[in-house]
């Protein structure tokens, strides 16, 4: 079996195409980066075709973002994203079994592929679409805010991806939230596979923590979507003595959250910024439990590499990784936007920091046993050999 597999930016996709590469089925990876980049993730240079005008092209425009309207955004936006999507039909290997792409950047391609005889299938990392704006929009009404400006983008984004979605013979998503998110928006079940995101258990793993501090960590972007309002709210109510709050993100200049922040401030509140993937063990290893609080997140990688870090986690409903959650055993599971809930599992953990310590250690165990990049990778082809062999 031949897979090619494709992105823009590379999201999780360099971790798959290596994990097809170790299983012997990767015939192309094609991306906008040097092939430097491939190498870092150990993918040979023959496997790779990188299209580096769409890579400097996206990178430069977004250089004006911060200087320009959200209408020139989204037009610039959608201008990359047609730039790569109309080229990669034609660097697609004719001879593959299997085409991968990811949502959005992929409709053109899946044409020509079922053209070809070949099996497709694209990828989302989120929630489906509509899905996903009406979460954020609604959210963003409740601080006074509104996404009027980004409807027409969003708009555009459904049209294509339902029109992939209905072109491709699969979807892969990374969790059974998002894939309820697709079912509701009438895609059928049958036509979705599930595969959670791996973990890297060589660079994440338990070590030392260096002081008594109970210390809450959130990683992830300084917005609403990461739901840092309702953390805030619940750690700042709750006035833990010896403890801390780490953010742990970019993204708090220019956050639409500055009120929120300012109301909140305080001596135990920390804006740690962004740190590259390598340095995140050693700051996980300071923390006494990670809470991702999203109103929507398709995965939340940031999850697995706390747990690999023996963190217990507290996850919201729409985090993707509460999949991987086992309520009261290696972490919990709440509703979005409910600062008791919050304050409640903090307090706990606050409460009984034996019992914290050992649910981390089982959430080790439970990432140990079928989280690892391998095993997504095996999930993944074992799937591929099965839809290819039915086409």
């Amino acid at each position: 079996m031949k897979v090619t597999t494709s992105c823009y930016n590379r999201f999780w996709i360099f971790d798959e195409a290596y994990q097809l590469q170790r299983l012997g089925v990767l015939h192309r990876l094609i991306n906008d980066y040097p092939k430097f980049m491939t190498r870092r993730w150990q993918i040979t240079d023959d496997k790779v075709t990188s299209l580096l005008l769409n890579g400097i092209y996206g990178r430069v425009t977004r250089k004006v973002f911060p200087w320009v309207s959200f209408q020139t955004r989204s037009q610039i936006t959608r201008s990359s994203i047609l730039f790569f999507a109309k080229r990669l039909p034609h660097y697609l290997p004719l001879d593959s079994d299997v085409f991968i792409g990811l949502t959005t950047y992929s409709l053109e391609t899946i044409e020509r592929a079922k053209q070809h005889g070949i099996t497709t299938l694209v990828e989302r990392g989120s929630f489906h679409p509509k899905t996903e704006f009406d979460l954020l929009r609604d959210e963003c009404q409740l601080w006074g805010g509104s996404l009027a400006h980004l409807q027409k983008h969003y708009d555009w984004v459904i049209e294509r991806e339902n029109a992939e979605y209905q072109a491709a013979d699969h979807i892969m998503v990374l969790s059974n939230p998002a894939k309820k998110s697709m079912i509701a928006e009438g895609i059928p079940a049958e036509k979705i596979f599930v595969n959670q995101c791996g973990v890297d258990l060589q660079q994440f793993q338990p070590a030392k923590k260096q002081d008594t501090v109970f210390r809450v960590i959130q990683c992830g972007g300084i917005d609403q979507r990461k739901g840092v309002q309702y953390l805030l709210q619940a750690f700042s109510e709750l006035k833990l003595p010896n403890s801390e709050l780490w953010f742990i993100g970019g993204g708090l200049e220019t956050s639409n959250l500055q009120s929120v922040i300012q109301k909140y401030q305080a001596d135990n509140i920390f804006f740690k910024g962004g740190f590259p993937q390598r340095e995140l063990a050693a700051l996980y290893a300071q923390g006494s439990v990670l809470v991702l609080a999203s109103i929507t997140d398709g995965f939340g990688m940031v999850v697995p590499q706390a747990m690999a870090c023996a963190l217990p986690v507290i996850v919201t409903e729409n985090v993707g990784a509460s999949d991987l959650v086992i309520e009261g055993e290696n972490g919990f599971i709440v509703p979005i936007r409910q600062v008791e809930a919050l304050k409640e599992k903090l307090l706990y953990l606050y409460e009984h920091q034996d019992n914290a310590k050992s649910m981390g250690l089982a959430a080790y165990e439970s990432v140990k046993q079928g989280q690892t990049w391998d095993d997504y990778g095996e999930r993944l082809v074992n799937f591929l050999h099965q839809i290819n062999k039915r086409n």
